[in-house]
């Protein structure tokens, strides 16, 4: 039988991870060509998920558990499960049941029939609140144009991969992750599979305004020098367009006598200017401030504890 590592993130998770568990266990029940393991990383949640989780893993040695020392993020919490991921494929989905388990051997099927190396779900309906279908589509769409996503893919956190595909995500050693950056870095034989999207049964999403800004951060500015080369053609754009007002000036100043120029339009003119100024020097600040902190080697994660993972597991990847 072939191993599954299925790997999620835990924040304010009490009330549904025991469901989640109890479906997974129940799609892989009937399954003759796989069996499971499944590692839970507890993102140093403010409930009381770790205690629950803990006390599971106990009885059940297929439940692997890391208790993280300080909240990481989510895309930092799950590379840190990859690690102890010990499947031939590896899975990961969210803690809030609206991802069905059962999907997950129909995503396997597709990625093994078609010889893919990551099969996305894909959503016809996708349950959420306005703010998180936005916030999707701006992800959707940034991928596409930064990292060369194809158009037809839809990406989101519910995924099967290969297990090639999750040791090159493991030796990604800058600070700041972006999943999907990864994952196109690495390879384009990606698919889709449409799956049933649940609506949330317990609380709301835990992506803020804030949380959904760096993520977006994280792929504009991690995995593409586009940003820059932006700053740099409006910089030259805006001179071009200065050159030829200065040209038309200088043409006005001969034909007609001096006026007296506004004073509104002439401060328009240089907090237009000193904007752009600002923000490609913050461009660059940010991509140096980025590369000093990666340099340092800080840790993006830093496990506490652990349960049902031996030493040998630790050093995986």
């Amino acid at each position: 039988m072939k191993k599954i590592s299925i790997v999620i993130g835990l924040y304010n998770s009490e009330r549904t991870i025991e469901a989640v568990l109890k479906e997974i266990d129940s799609a892989f029940a009937q399954s003759e060509a796989y069996c499971y393991e499944v590692v839970l990383v507890d993102d140093h949640s403010p409930d009381g998920v770790y205690p629950l989780v803990k006390s599971l893993a106990e009885q059940d040695p297929r439940i692997k558990v890391i208790h993280l020392a300080k909240n990481a993020g989510q895309t930092n919490a799950v590379i840190e499960g990859y690690r102890y991921a010990t499947g031939e494929f590896v899975v990961e989905m969210d803690d809030d049941l609206q991802m069905p388990a059962y999907e997950i051997l129909h995503m396997l099927q597709v990625l093994e029939e078609g010889n893919y190396d990551v099969v996305f779900a894909k959503y016809p309906e996708q349950k959420e609140s306005a703010f998180r279908l936005f916030g999707s589509k701006v992800n959707n769409k940034m991928t596409e144009i930064m990292l060369g996503k194809p158009k037809h893919i839809r990406v989101n956190s519910f995924f099967v991969m290969r297990k090639f595909i999750k040791d090159g995500i493991i030796k990604y050693a800058n600070n700041y992750p972006y999943m999907y950056g990864i994952i196109f870095a690495l390879t384009k034989n990606v698919a889709n599979v449409e799956v049933e999207h649940r609506a949330r049964t317990n609380g709301k999403s835990n992506y803020t305004l804030k949380k959904l800004l760096g993520l977006w951060m994280n792929g504009f500015l991690n995995y593409s020098v586009q940003p820059l080369r932006l700053a740099a053609y409006l910089g030259v754009g805006i001179t071009v367009i200065s050159f030829l007002v200065a040209i038309a000036l200088v043409i006005e100043r001969l034909i007609f006598p001096p006026r007296a120029l506004g004073w509104t339009s002439l401060m328009v003119v240089i907090l237009f200017f000193s904007g752009v100024q600002l923000l490609s020097i913050g461009l660059v600040g940010e991509y140096i401030g980025r590369l000093f902190i990666s340099a340092s080697g800080l840790p993006r994660a830093t496990v506490k504890e652990t349960v049902n993972i031996d030493s040998e597991e630790s050093q995986n990847g």
